[in-house]
């Protein structure tokens, strides 16, 4: 075993579940599996180490940090061949290099940033960040203090998208996948609605609408401080789970709730309230209200 500083990258297939369930496993393992060989060659013609795979990720390290993020800025760029997108984790530190793969708190940090980052975004950490030339720096938006799942403190983060990039990337599925009725029929038959300056919008359990500032939003908000994908607001089974998906944030006060604000969080919401992206409440101009129309019994340990 050896010990060594590096920066460390993940890189991570998004939406490779639902994938499955749109084209079938025979052609989802073969999409999936051209992504992941494009992954390798990209991180490996930058000068990066694989260490293994685990799943739909790659982890590879690198010595150099500048070529870290050249080899990220390719891979988050997607490839035409798949229509796969991928979400990517930046972190420096000390590493330990076994026979059988790297260890260390930087893996474990590196792990965490991918698990927040949206596809086609690499989320960068305020160490691997110090360590780029002003140019490479340039293209990274802070995210201030994330609180990643499992670790005690907060992490400074930054977020990296191509500069190509126009609108929120998704991974693209055959169109007769998605919210049909077969797939959204709901025994309570619970509706979601949003409302916004005397518009409205809503689905259905086990739908979900995205918000932001992206014309391929569900709703789309003008204002410049709400990010492309602002937030993702989901109906899983009677269960309402906001995910927050800005570079700024998004507060949130459900009806006799405290307010909170959510950084690249997700929380589950009670049936009413309010949303604002970015702002406080009362300085909001972009404020959503929520309402879950049709529930015969309130959800319990919701914010």
């Amino acid at each position: 075993m050896s010990t060594t500083f590096a920066t460390l990258v993940i890189a991570d297939i998004s939406g490779s579940t639902p994938l499955y369930k749109a084209v079938g496993d025979a052609e989802a393992q073969r999409l999936i599996q051209l992504e992941l060989d494009r992954l390798r060659r990209v991180l490996f013609e930058h000068g990066g180490v694989q260490v293994g795979q685990k799943g739909d990720d790659v982890l590879s390290y690198f010595e150099d940090a500048d070529a870290a993020i050249n080899a990220v800025l390719t891979l988050i760029e997607g490839s035409p061949e798949t229509s796969l997108s991928v979400h990517v984790g930046v972190h420096c530190g000390p590493i330990v290099i076994a026979e059988k793969g790297v260890y260390g708190e930087a893996v474990n940090v590196t792990a965490r940033l991918a698990s927040v980052a949206n596809p086609g975004e690499a989320c960068v950490s305020d160490e691997a960040a110090a360590l780029l030339h002003n140019g490479a720096r340039q293209m990274l938006t802070p995210l201030g203090q994330l609180n990643l799942k499992g670790l005690t403190e907060q992490f400074a983060a930054h977020s990296l998208i191509s500069p190509t990039a126009n609108s929120f990337t998704q991974t693209r599925l055959p169109q007769s996948y998605g919210r049909t009725e077969d797939n959204l029929a709901a025994p309570e038959h619970l509706t979601l609605v949003l409302r916004h300056e005397g518009q409205s919008w809503s689905c259905p359990d086990n739908g979900e609408l995205t918000v932001g500032r992206s014309p391929g939003c569900d709703v789309v908000l003008s204002q410049p401080w709400v990010s492309r994908l602002h937030m993702v607001i989901t109906m899983k089974d009677g269960r309402l789970i906001l995910s927050d998906r800005s570079t700024s944030g998004t507060y949130v006060k459900s009806e006799g709730g405290r307010e909170i604000q959510l950084k690249r969080e997700t929380v589950m919401l009670a049936d009413s309230g309010l949303i604002s992206p970015t702002l406080p409440l009362e300085h909001s101009e972009a404020c959503l209200e929520f309402e879950i129309l049709g529930r015969r019994q309130v959800p319990q340990n919701v914010a």
